[in-house]
């Protein structure tokens, strides 16, 4: 088949068309849009801070700006949409974001370029959604691309689970539960008015919590580590604290129990919860679609044309089975080709 308008270059950078890039950087592009905050999407963005217009979800921004330096509020190339309305770009594109349900903000892109052609972007991403892009061609996360990668059970099992294990092990001392950004407020949001000792965090979560906060997630109170009440509970070894991203856990946890929330499931398993001892365990709170789930996205697009994303996993595999279960929609792995210089 023809070589798509998509791609995804080896720096993990999606192109759409030939002007716009997302969650990466490359000469020659003037647009990035940046589909979320987590670190793996995040390339080259301080090097798009000086050279690209950025566009993103209010949320996005938001969270940006509680992580990063003072600067990024400031900035009149960090431009914040709307999800679900249509913004015109310089080069006559048609730019929408939907979101993806991956995390706070999260979106899927969709862009219309100026010879009519629908290109997108499915960021990474839940299912299911309440909207899809639609579009002619598509560049589709491969994380659970394959076949393999099949849940086994649901979500509601898994937060049940998270919620046992931490109950029964506050019982015998402190409980710490580490996870990635947005993983981490769904920690929260399952804990709160669910236990009845202190949630302690960092400053620096607690400022991204409050993000989640100001747009209506239901995540429960905090104290901060140094607090009073922080430093009181510690003493009393009663307390659940939470890590994220910057906050090291403790590599030798002298009391207590650790949990590890991971965005990711263990292929293979048909449990949501793995017990490594009676003081370690993880418990999988995936925001990724599964292959099953992947498949049914990718048909709810419309796209004809699919490029899988090569640079992380299964891409070789999910375009193998989108050509093998999806009739009429022809896919190929991305070329992973340098940024174009």
């Amino acid at each position: 088949m023809a070589r798509p308008a998509v791609d995804v270059f080896g720096s993990g950078g999606v192109s759409l068309g030939s002007k716009i890039v997302c969650d990466g950087y490359a000469d020659g592009c003037p647009v990035r849009v940046q589909t979320h905050v987590h670190d793996d999407h995040m390339g080259d963005f301080n090097k798009s801070k000086g050279q690209q217009d950025i566009f993103m979800s209010p949320e996005t921004r938001e969270l940006l700006i509680a992580e990063r330096d003072a600067d990024l509020e400031y900035r009149d190339n960090l431009i914040p949409i709307p999800r679900g309305g249509e913004y015109p770009l310089d080069d006559g594109s048609t730019l929408t974001l939907l979101p993806s349900g991956h995390m706070l903000g999260s979106s899927q892109v969709a862009i219309e370029l100026p010879d009519g052609t629908r290109c997108g972007y499915s960021g990474d991403f839940g299912w299911p959604l309440d909207d899809v892009i639609q579009v002619d061609q598509l560049v589709v996360d491969s994380t659970y691309g394959s076949p393999r990668s099949i849940r086994r059970y649901s979500q509601s099992e898994a937060e049940d689970c998270l919620l046992e294990v931490v109950s029964k092990r506050l019982r015998y001392g402190s409980v710490h539960i580490s996870a990635y950004r947005g993983t981490i407020e769904r920690v929260l949001h399952v804990l709160a008015g669910n236990v009845n000792v202190p949630i302690l965090a960092s400053e620096r979560l607690m400022r991204e919590i409050k993000v989640y906060q100001d747009h209506g997630f239901a995540v429960g109170a905090l104290d901060a580590l140094d607090s009073e009440a922080g430093r009181f509970a510690i003493g009393e070894r009663s307390y659940i604290r939470l890590y994220s991203k910057g906050d090291g856990f403790d590599k030798e946890l002298i009391e207590g129990t650790s949990v590890k929330c991971s965005a990711f499931f263990t292929v293979g398993t048909d449990h949501p919860l793995m017990e490594f001892s009676s003081r370690s365990y993880s418990v999988a709170l995936s925001n990724h679609a599964d292959f099953e789930e992947t498949l049914a996205f990718v048909e709810a697009t419309g796209a004809t044309t699919v490029v899988t994303d090569n640079t992380r996993n299964y891409g070789w595999e999910l375009a193998v089975a989108i050509n093998d279960r999806l009739a009429g929609v022809r896919a190929e792995p991305s070329t992973n080709s340098p940024v174009p210089s």
